[in-house]
């Protein structure tokens, strides 16, 4: 090269410049300065180069034959400094010369191949600048053009032009992610290769390029035949180049990134040793000052990196960033690659923190990584590879140290990288999947809904995009599992558990053995196992949590910065174990794991503190075990650094705060000393305070707090905590989820309203009680209830808000009750998990509108609770008596309509015995034979049934019916006149299942002493005060008009025969006229006709089958013609003209013992869509009964129909029943309890 330069330098100068050879001796002098730059590097060459291939264009006129030939090289030359130094304006001189070289060459013209293939190589390079799409049009256009259009197989030049061709095709593939493109890259690299003959001086460079083809399609796709031709063909270009070839170099880089990416996939150590020898090799024999060292740096750095990733050794992350840190300061400023460098040197510095967790290096990876992004215009195709690294690195930070901002540039970043990156980029995905880990962690940190379904929904897109075969697939559904987790342990919907072990076991069935990331996705899959076991006490989930944890300890290396997390969910699962089987050994090995994660976590890291807190954990339940004082001081150490090192508003804030009141509290139960009752309670309150927290979290601390204040403190720090607990219900019985869930999650409100009453009637705050008692009544009902509430005042003074609210109100209602539990919740119905967010979204906005309208002037109360003063218009036609059931206490509250509340203590009751009497009952109905439909005429067994019958009913009487009867005796009669007084029972608790209307002495040898409550008053039920107040607020209807009834009868739906309809119906004809009748029976009576009729009717009787759905309480139903006509469905009617229902059908006011306070039967479901007084069954009643109650009920309640004169001697529902029971219990004889006690009446 020296030579040529010497001897072309000669040749010039021994030329004058207007000699005709001139140009010809510059261009090729030119041409010899630029071989030697792409040598060297040396700029001088390069520059030189410019200067006399310019000299031999400016000599040249157009029109000559060579002027075409001098601008391409020209343009060349302008192109190898643009590739040096990265100058916009060398690429843009480039591009124009060597179009002035194609549109200077005529069609058919030798040369027009050569220009064509050189003029898009430009446009090629311009687009790996600037990422503008035209350009790698133009690229491939113009190749195609020279390829396909102008050179004919065989010619010397073909191979050369097909691999140009395939470069363009690769970089298109880079920017659009379009797999045809790496195809077509490939294809026609192939035949560069097959093209050209072995011993050819381009066989190395084609050899090169199509293992890089292979190499990429393999990152894509992750098919090891694509690796395996990869590393063949990039080892065949190095095997054929000598070590002082030019571009030995280049393609031992190559090799060495084939070998990196193959490690990458399989984890296989020997992969990435190769890739750091051949990176270290294409270093060393690159000179300082070339064009590519900065490059080969960089690559050898990833090297390391990621053999640090394996290894976790920390010499590897130092050596990464070292060489990376020479590949940026080898970089000009302005080149090109500099945001690449700096966005992977950003990357290693991230690394380093990841495993040591130096504040400096995660500043230094944003900074880089920042700076990297700044660099690159929105164009370009490498901006959202750099804004998703951006987005990695706040999370990062986030994650170890807290910060809000972090985690919210995360998202906005990550976003903006989604954003920028087309559908069908083989990148897509993996910009939709860190999206989605970065909602998951704001949600872990804030508990905010929203965040995670966000994060389900990118997830999942994620997932979807992705082939089974590639090699992120595994990732993806990693991510996507881990979502569900998290959202089940918010919401606790099995589906999302369902779905969360599904897609785990996916991914580690996806990732081989040896993989890197095979430990942890077993790590996620044990965590899931464990998650379920909770939930469900499947001894087998904690028994695989356990299995798969251990596997992904033992598939990671000492020192690997996952470690510590391993032995933290390890620890997790040996405790919950250890819960379950009491085996010392598991909680020995939990307190031993943990600690050792808690070793291993620096003291600034972000999960230190939730280490520390289990570790506290496993501490506290040894102690439990053993009883040892060293364990209890232990677990308050560690409980209190995971609280103090907790920031507040963190999510698990208020958990790690309820465990340390809990290790104070049994500390107190051991030593006595009241400090630690005091630290307990003031851990509560604290955990109670923290909204970001989960509200079950939050309502357990307050429940907690109140029982601690109840036993130890005064009762008006206990009434204070019972506020709060009061305050948290509607939080943990969220409108956001289906009905059907949340009468799941109200098993766990258990029995905390009646302490609270319980506690409020101790120091004599009666009306408190009532409104607590009223609070926690019928949850859910008035939920749904207060959704249809008229908004006629809001309507008047406030319309679009009126409006609004209406509009979600219906909106929600319709989202609580729709049937979502019978859909195929498998992971592909995504309209399934479209309608649950959206739910979530209407219950928020609910709220959210809610609050708006109560800070209008006057609407400040607007669907609030109420309280007692508007409560006790409940008792204008009788007292209503409350019944309040508690370990502590049992006391009747009576609501009076004249005086204040009477405060009945119960002495005798208990909530044992209440729980014990309900029991009983049950086995006297199962010896009659009448708590299963089925069998009540095969199993009866009168003698034993009517025994306890009797004894249960003697008990009422003398523990609750009589003392309250006494007590309100005064009062009862006042406005009673010549009938009886009327009484209306509230009772909560197990006491809701009990006959507290047929409560009495029977049978006795004295008959004077014989006596029931019938005897002295006229009873009704009623769910809630709320429900006497809507049925009151309607205006009366006018009594001397004839009520219309609908009768609707089914003998026989597919079930046990109904014998006694016809009677029971030609008995409700007798007293009502045709006019004002309407029956539907067999056919006609389908569900669409029935919820059609009942809107026209002021009462409605059905003669069917009634079924009680325990497990799913809204799904209770009437069985009719063609189905049945559930609770659910009811719900959505609104009725004006309603007044009465009659339900002699089976079961209809038996609820769910599991919900006492809920009120979950058909009964309360007539009375909640608008009927005031419903008449009922408590449980399976004789075909023959019904017929006769029809019979008096409605001679009572109409009179003859064609005796208009009789009006005075009707009566109301709850009266007309009494005279009707009264009548049966003469036929069928008093001590025939399963006969007469069922008919029951609700309402007013």
């Amino acid at each position: 090269m020296e030579n040529a330069i010497l001897f072309n330098r000669q040749a010039v100068d021994l030329t004058p410049d207007d000699h005709a050879d001139k140009a010809v001796w510059l261009n090729s002098l030119g041409n010899a300065f630029q071989s030697r730059f792409e040598r060297l590097g040396n700029l001088r060459d390069i520059e030189n180069a410019i200067l006399f291939n310019q000299k031999a264009v400016d000599l040249t006129p157009d029109g000559h034959a060579n002027k075409a030939a001098w601008l391409n090289n020209l343009g060349n030359a302008f192109q190898s400094r643009f590739e040096h130094l990265g100058e916009l304006g060398d690429i843009e001189s480039a591009i124009l010369v060597k179009q002035q070289a194609v549109d200077l060459t005529p069609d058919g013209h030798t040369d027009k191949a050569v220009q064509l293939n050189n003029l898009g190589n430009a446009f090629l390079h311009r687009f790996e600048s600037l990422g503008e799409l035209g350009d790698i049009e133009n690229a491939i256009l113009f190749n195609q053009q020279a390829v396909v259009d102008l050179t004919p197989d065989g010619h010397t030049d073909k191979a050369a032009q097909l691999n140009n061709l395939g470069n363009a095709f690769q970089s298109r593939f880079e920017c659009l992610g379009e797999l045809r493109d790496i195809e077509n890259a490939i294809f026609v690299k192939q035949q560069a290769v097959d093209l050209t003959p072995d011993g050819h001086v381009d066989k190395a460079a084609q050899l090169n390029n199509l293992g890089n083809a292979f190499s990429r399609r393999f990152e894509c796709l992750g098919k090891l035949v694509d690796m395996e031709n990869a590393i063949y063909f990039n080892q065949k270009a190095v095997d054929l180049t000598p070590d002082d070839h030019a571009d030995k170099a280049v393609w031992l880089n190559s090799l060495g990134n084939a070998f990196q990416s193959c490690f990458e996939r399989l984890g296989n150590l020997r992969d990435i040793e190769n890739a750091i020898l051949f990176n270290q090799q294409a270093v060393d024999l690159t000179p300082d000052g070339h064009a590519n060292k900065a490059a080969w740096l960089n690559n050898l750095g990833n090297a390391f990196q990621s053999r640090f990733e394996h290894l976790g050794e920390l010499g590897d992350i130092e050596s990464a960033i070292l060489v990376k840190q020479q590949a940026v300061d080898l970089t000009l400023d302005g080149h090109t690659d500099k945001a690449v460098q700096l966005n992977n040197l950003g990357n290693a510095f991230l690394h380093r923190f990841e495993s040591l967790g130096e504040l400096r290096d995660i500043e230094n990876a944003i900074l880089f990584n920042q700076q990297a992004v700044d660099l690159t215009s929105d164009a370009h195709a490498a901006k959202a590879a750099q804004l998703n690294n951006l987005g990695i690195a706040f999370q990062s930070r986030f994650e170890h140290f807290g910060e809000l901002r972090d985690i919210d540039n995360a998202i906005f970043v990550n976003q903006h990288a989604v954003d920028l990156t087309p559908d069908g980029h083989v990148d897509k995905a993996a910009q939709l999947n860190n999206l989605g880990t970065a909602f998951q962690s704001r949600f872990r940190s804030l508990g905010e809904l929203k965040d995670i379904d966000n994060a389900i929904l990118v997830n999942q897109q994620a997932v979807d995009l992705t082939p089974d075969d590639h090699a992120d697939k595994a990732a993806w559904l990693n991510s996507l599992g881990n979502a569900f987790q998290s959202r089940f342990e918010r919401l606790h919907e099995l589906e999302d558990m369902e779905n969360a072990i599904l897609v785990n076991q996916q991914a580690v069935d996806l990732t081989p053995d040896g993989h890197a990331n095979k430990a942890a996705w077993l790590n996620s899959l044990g965590n899931v196992f464990q998650a379920r076991f909770e939930y469900f006490g499947e001894f087998r989930d904690i028994e695989n949590a356990i299995f798969v944890s251990q596997q992904a300890l033992d598939l990671t290396p000492d020192g690997h910065s996952d470690n510590a997390v391993w032995l933290t969910n390890l620890g997790i699962a040996l405790q919950s174990r250890f819960e379950h089987l009491c085996e010392l050994g598991d909680i020995e090995n939990a307190i031993l794991v943990n600690q050792k994660a808690v070793d291993l976590t620096p003291d600034d890291h972000s999960d230190k503190a939730a280490r520390l807190n289990n570790l506290g954990n496993a501490f506290f339940h040894r102690f439990e075990c053993l009883g040892k004082l060293g364990d209890i001081e232990n677990a308050i150490f560690c409980n209190q650094r995971a609280v103090d090192t907790t920031p507040d508003g963190h999510s698990d804030k208020a958990a790690r705060l309820n465990n340390l009141g809990i290790v104070f509290s049994h500390r107190f139960d051991c030593l006595g000393e009241f400090q630690d009752i005091m630290e307990a309670t003031i851990a509560y309150k604290k955990a109670t305070e923290n909204t970001s927290s989960h509200p079950f979290t939050r309502y357990d601390a307050a429940c907690r707090w109140a029982i601690l204040c109840s036993k130890h403190q005064s009762p008006s720090s206990a009434l204070d905590a019972y506020t709060v607990v009061l305050e948290m219900i509607p939080q943990v019985i969220w409108l956001g989820q289906t009905v059907h869930h949340r009468y799941e999650e109200l098993s766990k409100i258990g029995r905390t309203i009646n302490a609270a009453a319980a506690m409020a009637i101790s120091v004599g705050d009666l009306p408190r009680a009532v409104e607590w008692l009223e609070e926690g009544h019928s949850i859910i009902w008035k939920q749904i209830l207060q959704l249809c509430t008229p908004l006629d005042e809001l309507h008047q003074q406030h319309p679009d808000i009126a409006n609004e609210l209406s509009k979600v109100s219906l909106a929600l209602d319709n989202a609580g009750t729709s049937q979502l539990h019978d859909i195929d919740w498998g992971i592909k119905h995504k309209s399934a998990e479209k309608d649950a967010q959206n739910h979530r979204r209407l219950a928020d906005q609910y709220e959210e509108l809610l609050q708006q309208v109560r800070e209008l002037d006057g609407f400040g109360s607007f669907l609030r609770p109420k309280k007692f003063s508007k409560l006790a218009h409940a008792a204008r036609n009788g007292p209503v008596v409350i019944i309040n059931v508690h370990d502590s206490s049992c006391d009747a509250l009576v609501v009076c309509p004249s005086t204040d509340i009477i405060h009945v203590p119960l002495p005798m009751f208990s909530y044992g015995e209440a729980a014990k009497m309900y029991s009983d009952l049950i086995s006297s109905l199962r010896a009659a034979g009448v708590r299963d439909r089925e069998t009540f005429e095969s199993l009866i067994d009168y003698e034993v049934s009517n025994f306890i019958m009797k004894e249960i009913l003697g008990k009422l009487w003398v523990f609750v019916a009589h003392p309250i009867l006494s007590a309100v005796e005064g009062i009862l009669y006042e406005n009673t006149h010549d009938s009886l007084p009327h009484i209306t029972w509230c009772a909560t608790g197990a006491s809701t299942f009990l006959p507290l209307h047929a409560a009495g002495i029977y049978g006795s040898d004295d008959p004077t002493k014989n006596m029931n409550v019938s005897d002295f008053a006229v009873s009704s039920y009623t769910t809630t005060l709320t429900a006497m107040l809507g049925s009151g607020s309607r205006p009366k209807q006018d009594l001397t008009k004839t009520p219309s009834v609908l009768i609707v009868s089914q003998p026989g739906t597919g079930y046990d025969i109904l014998p006694s309809v016809a009677k029971e119906v030609e008995a409700i004809q007798h007293y009502t006229s045709p006019d004002h009748t309407c029956h539907l029976t067999h056919e006609l009576a389908t569900v669409g006709a029935v919820l059609g009729e009942m809107s026209k009717h002021e009462i409605i009787h059905l003669a069917c089958h009634g079924f009680q759905d325990m497990k799913n309480p809204l799904s209770s139903a009437f069985a009719l013609y063609d189905g049945r006509l559930d609770l659910n469905t009811l719900m959505r009617l609104s009725l004006e003209k309603a007044e009465l229902a009659v339900l002699l059908a089976c079961e209809t006011a038996t609820g769910d013992e599991n919900l006492p306070e809920e009120a979950v039967h058909l009964a309360a479901g007539m009375l909640a869509v608008g009927y005031p007084s419903v008449i009922a069954t408590m449980w399976a009643i004789m075909d023959n009964d019904a017929p006769l109650i029809a019979d008096k009920v409605y001679a009572n309640l109409l009179g003859p129909c064609d005796n208009s004169e009789s009006q005075a001697a009707k009566l109301t529902p709850a009266y007309a029943l009494h005279e009707a029971v009264k009548h049966l219990r003469k036929e069928v004889g008093e001590m025939n309890f399963v006969r007469w006690v069922p008919f029951v009446h609700f309402g007013v």
